[in-house]
């Protein structure tokens, strides 16, 4: 698998060749940065990211004044998918414990504490984002898997499941068919909005109709105040740029005219900033992607990088 055969699902690279067949009781898991995700901090004053750390993938806080690294927690397990709660104290996210060949969602206090896991069944969990108010939290679940860690990125049929944000209440909003991921609470809290292969979906969170399409590519992030999308775009890696449209997909625009192999863009709280992953193949096509941080306004204008790929490689030293 190389750059020109790049593996999209709902708006994510993943790399074949850096993810090899897991055994039955543990996780297979991607090499160099194919798992690397964020999420930005309501204040707007840093970035919660994963990247190397003990248990192969550890939690970190980006403070965007002076791009100094805290780590949030230093455990054994795998933790993908970071995202914070509305008051910033509280970071929910999916997490690979050894031995366990299924992720799982957990929460943990951004300022120190025990993790509380929320999740538990033999179905791979990934992708938790929290309610607008803070008290639930939609996640994707993959019921039929084979790969072990990260199953949802691979396998078809993966449903959105909704829950409180202590774990209780859990219950199943979409049907086992067709294939859905990627899921976030609309602005108002009531619907939840995801992509499927086709495009982009949402439902109510109490389930009293069927899920409704919506304007949009898959993988499209909303802006805090829902007037917005953005999203990456292109057939090939190398080609991939940042568009930004409204929020019924009309008066596209090119964020990143003279930048490709842009990936995974999401928004500040605000809306007027766009950050996102630029992708680099420094050994050539067959060999393993490196990425960085950039941003840009909201507006196209003042785009920039942030950081290069060692943020990501050694998060504390970079």
């Amino acid at each position: 698998m190389s750059i020109w055969q790049p593996v999209i699902v709902c708006g994510a690279l993943f790399c074949l060749c850096g993810c090899p067949l897991g055994t039955p009781r543990d996780h297979s898991r991607p090499i160099g940065h194919g798992d690397i995700t964020l999420d930005v901090a309501p204040a707007d004053d840093a970035i919660v990211f994963n990247a190397t750390g003990a248990g192969g993938r550890d939690l970190y806080l980006l403070r965007l004044d002076d791009l100094r690294v805290t780590r949030i927690a230093e455990t054994p397990d795998y933790e993908v998918d970071p995202s914070l709660s509305a008051d910033g104290k509280t970071v929910v996210y999916a997490a690979g414990v050894p031995g366990d060949r299924a992720d799982h969602i957990f929460t943990r206090p951004v300022d120190g504490g025990p993790a509380a896991q929320l999740t538990r069944k033999d179905a791979n969990d990934s992708t938790p984002r929290f309610s607008p108010d803070g008290s639930l939290i939609v996640f994707a679940r993959c019921k039929k898997y084979n790969w072990g860690g990260l199953g949802s990125n691979w396998a078809p049929g993966g449903v959105i499941c909704l829950m409180r944000n202590d774990g209780t209440n859990e219950r199943q909003l979409t049907d086992d068919e067709p294939f859905a991921c990627d899921p976030r609470f609309a602005a108002d809290g009531k619907m939840v909005v995801f992509s499927t292969l086709n495009g982009r979906e949402s439902v109510p969170i109490d389930g009293s109709a069927p899920p409704q399409p919506i304007p949009g590519p898959r993988g499209a992030v909303p802006s805090g105040d829902a007037k917005f999308l953005v999203y990456a775009r292109g057939r090939y890696s190398p080609d991939y740029k940042i568009y930004l449209a409204n929020a019924d997909g009309s008066s596209e625009r090119l964020l990143t005219p003279d930048l490709g192999a842009c990936h995974r863009p999401v928004f500040n709280r605000a809306g007027n900033r766009v950050f996102f992953l630029r992708e680099k193949w420094p050994d050539g096509p067959a060999g393993t992607p490196e990425f960085s941080l950039w941003e840009v306004a909201s507006d196209g204008t003042s785009i920039r990088q942030l950081t290069d790929c060692h943020l990501f490689d050694d998060p504390l030293a970079w």
